[in-house]
């Protein structure tokens, strides 16, 4: 009710200004009802009959547009169907037009209808920072545990990853991963990252190979770092390899040798039995890579007869602290038969001339057939002792692998590039040497003799030795197999599924994929469409990661701008005095366009149908300054030598 005391009121009806009007609008039909604005509602569809979706069913079985068509007016009958029932069972409590359901809201006033819905603000923190906001009802799928590699690409999150840490949080089972992309898109960056992390928590970091060398220039950085922190010395281990640097002997018994003195009788024992299974595999695989062909089963035990010869030896000169080299093992293998004619002395090496199935009826008889059986054996050896490999192989190692160091790098880049069976030999017998010393210090630890110890393994261009003939994959699975070990994390590098398959043979193929399937987390930076056809049945990418991870590794295209424009000449001379930073520090790169896949990557884990962990990596300022991630120096050198002579 209104109480009017207008004058104008009192005037139209003649009434005292002092006499108080009760106005009950809703009981006096005079007075008119105020005129509104009705919202007018869409006439709704009738609903098809019986006959009518049954003629609908059938066209959506059939194919083709019109059965997307059919399907969506079916889907639509059926939500009309929905709200009239639900109206019906409903009671009606007032006159209010009911408003029509779609997929952005009610239609109609007060419906709240949003035709686009905006994503929300996420923030991510503590369960002390944002108290009673946990569990939290939906995850990120993006958990901060391990290294912190970047942001997500959908919710902006930082990421986490490290094949040790997510194994001792129980997000995998075993802590090792294997990493596919094409070059250029950061692959070694995101290896040295995981191997920074493994140097701030304590674990060893082990490159046993490095080949362009990205991991040297990063450790050699970090010891002039640290240096005045360990009294001068060198907390991380960097031993070159090649023409011009280091030997490296297949048969040293590094640190797997040298501790069996320190161990029990018992353990001892056992010790120097795996010792010598390293030393003849090591050996072995050298050799099939000169050779090219599979070793028969007859010259892998004059290997072993010839080794055990040489430590049983009455001299007594090889122990564990003096190890033979190949050319001890060539001897003895020619003196074999020169042993069986010594009349006096009877058959020097007996045990050689059973190992090799040559024994006859008679003395001639035997030596012929011994010579047949181990002259291709004595060929490959003597290329070891004499050819280009002898300056490299029959030489006592120079730097052994030292276990104490806070991380070891093994820098085998000047070794040539064109020799691939030269660089396979070193990446293999390095591989050998850095998986024995880990054996070693798990082999303390376990008898109370150090404190135990994390490892991880990083194996750059780990396709190079597996495809280098029959049975060579087979030998680098005996190398690696102390990635089964706890303790121990493994990082496998590689271009594509590609390099795993390229076998003639079926059973290398199948060995060589076990090695993809064995790694409990595969991280996928670009790849071409081809290679989502061998991923299938390996690895469940759904479609869009299958479209990511091909529109990542697509070309700049050529319209765009350069990012940055280049130095002056003035600008690099600061850079080279240190008066400026460089330019991954200042994120200048040289004029040259970004790739759209530049440090994007997916992260897969498990067997099952969750989907990855899409991520772009980032580079930290103290990274960038120090600027061991820049693998285009020299391209960078060049670019500002001819800016600079322009100018002039």
């Amino acid at each position: 009710m209104t109480m009017v005391t207008t004058s104008a009121r009192h005037r139209r009806e003649g009434t005292d200004p002092a006499t108080l009007v009760i106005d009950a609008g809703a009981a006096s039909g005079l007075t008119e009802a105020p005129k509104t604005k009705q919202h007018k509602t869409r006439p709704e569809k009738p609903l098809y009959t019986d006959g009518e979706r049954e003629r609908l069913q059938q066209v959506a079985r059939s194919g083709g547009v019109k059965a997307v068509i059919a399907r969506s007016r079916l889907d639509n009958d059926g939500r009309r169907r929905e709200e009239r029932e639900l109206r019906a069972e409903r009671p009606v409590e007032f006159a209010v037009p009911t408003l029509a359901r779609t997929d952005t809201g009610f239609a109609g006033r007060g419906g709240g209808r949003m035709p686009f819905v905006r994503r929300p603000t996420e923030f991510r923190g503590t369960t002390a920072q944002v108290p009673g906001l946990y569990p939290f009802s939906v995850g990120a799928n993006a958990p901060l545990s391990g290294a912190p590699i970047g942001t997500h690409l959908e919710t902006g999150q930082p990421v986490g990853y490290d094949g040790l840490s997510w194994f001792l949080d129980g997000d995998m089972t075993a802590p090792s991963t294997m990493t596919l992309g094409l070059n250029g898109f950061g692959k070694s960056t995101f290896g040295r990252r995981i191997a920074l992390y493994d140097l701030a928590v304590g674990v060893r970091p082990m490159v046993m190979g490095d080949l362009k060398p990205d991991f040297t220039s990063m450790y050699h950085t970090i010891n002039e770092l640290s240096r005045h922190e360990y009294d001068g010395h060198d907390p991380l281990q960097v031993s070159e390899v090649g023409y011009g640097g280091g030997k490296m002997n297949p048969l040293d018994v590094g640190n797997f040798g040298r501790i069996i003195a320190r161990l029990p009788q018992k353990a001892r024992q056992v010790a120097e039995v795996e010792l010598r299974r390293r030393q003849i595999t090591a050996l072995c695989s050298l050799l099939q890579i000169l050779r090219g062909a599979e070793f028969q089963a007859h010259e892998e035990t004059l290997v072993g007869a010839a080794i055990d010869c040489l430590y049983r030896a009455d001299a007594n000169r090889f122990d564990l602290d003096r190890p033979p080299l190949p050319e001890d093992v060539l001897k003895v293998l020619k003196q074999a038969p020169q042993g069986m004619h010594d009349a006096a002395a009877g058959a020097r090496h007996p045990d050689l001339i059973e190992a090799s199935g040559a024994l006859g009826r008679t003395a001639d008889l035997t030596w012929d057939r011994y010579i047949e059986l181990t002259e291709r054996l004595r060929q490959a050896l003597d290329l070891i002792v004499r050819g280009p490999f002898g300056t490299m192989f029959n030489a006592p190692t120079t730097n052994p692998i030292d276990t104490e160091a806070r991380g070891v790098c093994v820098d085998i880049s000047k070794v040539p590039t064109g020799d691939t069976k030269l660089r396979a030999a070193v990446l293999l017998t390095s591989w050998s040497d850095g998986f024995s010393a880990v054996e070693a210090a798990h082999l303390l630890s376990d008898h109370g003799l150090q404190a135990p110890r994390l490892f991880d393994l990083f194996v750059d261009e780990f396709s190079l030795v597996l495809g280098l003939g029959h049975g060579m994959v087979y030998r680098v699975d005996e190398i690696t197999r102390v990635q089964r070990t706890v303790g121990t994390g493994t990082n496998f590098f590689t271009h594509t599924l590609k390099d795993l398959t390229a076998f003639d043979s079926q059973e290398d193929r199948s060995r060589a994929l076990g090695f993809f399937d064995r790694a409990r987390a595969k991280v996928f930076f670009p790849l071409p469409q081809s290679e989502a056809e061998l991923l299938e049945g390996k690895v469940n990418l759904n479609d869009f990661e299958r479209n990511s991870l091909a529109e990542w590794a697509s070309a700049p295209r050529r319209a765009d701008d350069p990012v940055i424009e280049p130095y002056t000449a003035a600008e690099w001379r600061q850079i080279l005095d240190g008066e400026m930073e460089n330019a991954w520090a200042t994120g200048r790169t040289r004029g040259r366009r970004i790739p759209p896949g530049m440090g994007k990557l997916l992260i897969k884990t498990g067997e099952g149908e969750q989907p990855g962990i899409p991520l772009q990596m980032s580079i930290a300022p103290t990274e960038r300054r120090l600027g061991f991630h820049n693998t285009n120096r020299r391209f960078d050198h060049v670019a500002s030598f001819e800016h600079a002579q322009q100018e002039r």
